[in-house]
């Protein structure tokens, strides 16, 4: 019997990560990025492959090289790819022949920062640039006086938003919506059609070309404190902006309907922050009053489902129409799994056309008046690292298939393991879901356990491929996971109960969660850790402020004071809303749920990992709740990466990465199993 080995952390080298799959016009083909880690040099590298939608042939590479090249987008008649490449050493748009062949560099312009989108007539490129007040080519700085090359790390803030996490300072930083020409003696001359003081997202043009509409904050009157954006048209050839939409929160990803007079959008009109579900909105083009579409259904639209297993330039999913403008299609988030549903223009009802125990997170479609909708998707599960698969939409019914597996290899040798499903349910509180994934191989004793939390909170744990959780189960561990209140995916109510009350519904659902895992009577009550990353690294650290039954934690990236959380990260200040105000209005409020205010309660050994270029949540968030614990003389390290974001976990260096997960698996090792006797 060949047994198939155990996870290790340099694993991640192994893996193959595929997304953003584009259906070519005709159905045929599907132009997909795959992303590897490389071990030599430390860097992601992604290249761009096409299949056959058919399934029948072996995909290729369209590209080459050590850089990054993602976003493919096909040209209208199916003869082009546009992309974007990190080659020439900036993010540019670059352009191939949809069969294969040399890519040539498309536009000067650098720091792209969304994937271009063609005119229906395929001979223009839309797409959101990067600016920076200082932006000059290194040909040019030769140029500028000592006082200028010399004091350019000078930075003068005077907005509120000045920082954010994984890009940087804000203060010299716009993007702007662009049209690049790609056929013509006029080839790669860029037009920019947005100015001011203001970021533009998600451009989408108008079926006959004349209009662009794109997402955006251009609203004088409304402050930084309203993360607020509204859907704006403007002419293709450059003109006056109008605005369609006055939203009291974000609106997102618009998309014309295919006789040009409606676009539909993605966002929510709600004041209940980060806890309202996003859902579909329809706006007359030419003005009108915005109706939204899933205003009576339960579950939000778009990918929530975190991930530690992500493509490079992850893009969102927009709706899309259906051919007779009848419907719209889009992604919903419910019960830990990500599926495609269909909803209906006249009245809103909803369909689920896919189903399983999988989260959908890329897709495109093929265009045009057929009645038969083809799409392409990106596929995630459990046991699934990331797959391309192909769909038909016939009516009601739906036909899918695999095209891809590029993990096929690896998987045979690795030892991977199902997640068990089990509800719980706290004292007068709904009925949760959790799952439980156990060692894969089989056991002669109970085994050590680690509740891991997730971030957000305003996510959900389901059914994806989660690499830390089955290198945890694959070295001994079972780890449980679950949705507590606080998370989507379960009714809007469910994930507005802690609104201004973070580590009293979620913690008491937590807790439930592992009583009714160990009822199960597989995992060893003596043992048991806990572990989670930003709002779970919080909630980690509230736990063993509360009670003393983990024998080991790990808090990764969490908040350890919510009181100065307000002034140093870059969104703290958005929670004076949920508080019902700033912390020095009410400072018991921000005190009394922060878990530094009982540090002195830890008897838990305890590991901080943490990195110094997070904005979303600082360093003097962890440099705090260690401080207190030297300070006390309790069990506690910290893990500090010098050049790391908020994303180490998903994002960061590879080796970064592994690092991290050697130093999780030994902390747990020394406090969770058992000591030989040799």
């Amino acid at each position: 019997m060949n047994m198939k080995r155990p996870l290790i952390s340099e694993d991640l080298f192994n893996l193959k990560i595929v997304n953003d799959p584009q259906i070519s016009p005709d159905g045929s083909r599907i132009a997909y990025v795959e992303t590897v880690m490389e071990r030599n040099t430390n860097q992601y590298k992604s290249r761009i492959w096409i299949a056959s939608a058919s399934g029948q042939e072996q995909p290729r590479p369209l590209t080459s090289g050590s850089e990054l090249n993602y976003a493919p987008r096909w040209s209208p008649d199916g003869k082009w790819i546009a992309f974007v490449s990190t080659r020439s050493g900036s993010r540019r748009l670059w352009i191939m022949p949809g069969n294969g062949g040399e890519p040539q560099p498309l536009s000067r312009i650098r720091n792209v920062a969304s994937p271009p989108v063609w005119s229906p007539d395929g001979r223009t490129i839309a797409c959101i640039v990067g600016l920076k007040t200082d932006d000059t080519n290194k040909e040019e700085e030769h140029s500028l006086s000592p006082r200028e090359r010399f004091t350019k790390d000078v930075l003068l803030i005077d907005q509120l938003r000045y920082k954010l996490d994984s890009v940087g300072f804000l203060a010299d930083r716009r993007w702007h919506l662009f049209t690049v020409r790609a056929v013509g003696p006029e080839r790669g001359t860029a037009r920019q059609l947005t100015y001011g003081d203001y970021h533009f997202a998600s451009p989408a043009w108008s079926p006959d070309g004349r209009f662009i509409a794109v997402a955006g904050n251009r609203i004088a009157e409304k402050t930084e404190l309203d993360l607020i954006n509204d859907i704006w048209v403007v002419p293709s050839g450059g003109g006056e902006l109008r605005r369609l939409t006055r939203q009291k929160g974000p609106a997102d990803h618009p998309v014309w309907s295919p006789d040009g007079r409606f676009i539909a959008y993605t966002g929510h009109d709600r004041h209940s922050g980060y806890y309202t579900n996003r859902g579909i909105w329809i706006v007359p083009s030419e003005g009108g009053e915005p109706r939204e579409l899933t205003a009576d259904f339960d579950f939000p639209v778009g990918d929530y489902a975190i991930k530690d297993v992500l493509g490079v330039e992850q893009p969102g999913v927009s709706p899309h129409w259906s051919p007779d403008g009848k419907s719209v299609l889009m992604i919903v988030s419910a019960h830990g799994a990500v599926n495609l549903w269909r909803f209906a223009v006249s009245d809103g009802q909803g369909r689920q056309l896919t189903k399983g125990e999988r989260v959908i997170f890329n897709l495109s479609f093929r265009s045009g008046a057929v009645a038969t909708v083809r799409f392409a998707m990106a596929v995630t599960s459990p046991t699934l690292p990331s797959d391309i698969w192909v769909g038909e939409i016939d009516g009601t019914s739906v036909r899918e298939r695999q095209i891809t597996n590029v993990n096929r290899d690896w998987l045979d040798r690795v030892a991977i393991t199902r997640p068990s499903r089990f509800t719980f349910q706290s004292p007068g509180g709904p009925e949760g879901e959790g799952w439980i994934l156990y060692p894969p191989y089989a056991r002669s004793e109970k085994t050590a356990a680690i509740l891991q939390i997730h971030g957000g909170p305003t996510v959900m744990y389901g059914y994806v491929f989660f690499f830390e959780f089955q290198l945890l189960a694959s070295n001994g561990f079972s780890v449980i996971y679950t949705n507590p209140r606080g998370s989507m995916g379960y009714g809007e109510p469910f994930a507005a109960a802690i609104r201004g009350d973070w580590g009293n519904h979620d913690y008491a659902d937590l807790m439930a969660a592992v009583d009714a895992s160990l009822q199960l009577g597989a995992l060893d009550p003596q043992r048991l850790g806990v572990a989670g990353g930003s709002y779970g690294g919080y909630m980690t650290d509230w736990m063993i402020t509360q009670n003393n039954r983990f024998k080991a934690a790990v808090s990764m990236r969490g908040i350890s004071n919510l009181y100065s959380f307000f002034g140093t990260s870059d969104g703290g200040y958005l929670h004076a809303e949920e508080f019902g105000g700033p912390p020095w209005e009410h400072p018991q409020r921000y005190l009394k749920r922060s878990p530094i205010s009982f540090v002195d309660n830890v008897q838990t050994p305890l590991l901080l990992i943490h990195s110094d270029r997070d904005f979303r949540v600082p360093i003097e968030q962890g440099e705090q709740f260690y401080t207190a614990l030297k300070f006390l003389r309790r069990d506690v390290r910290m893990l500090r990466f010098l050049t790391e974001t908020h994303e180490l976990s998903r994002e960061g260096k590879p080796w970064h990465r592994v690092v991290r997960f050697d130093h999780i698996l030994q902390w747990f090792r020394t406090y969770l199993m058992k000591k030989s006797n040799v």
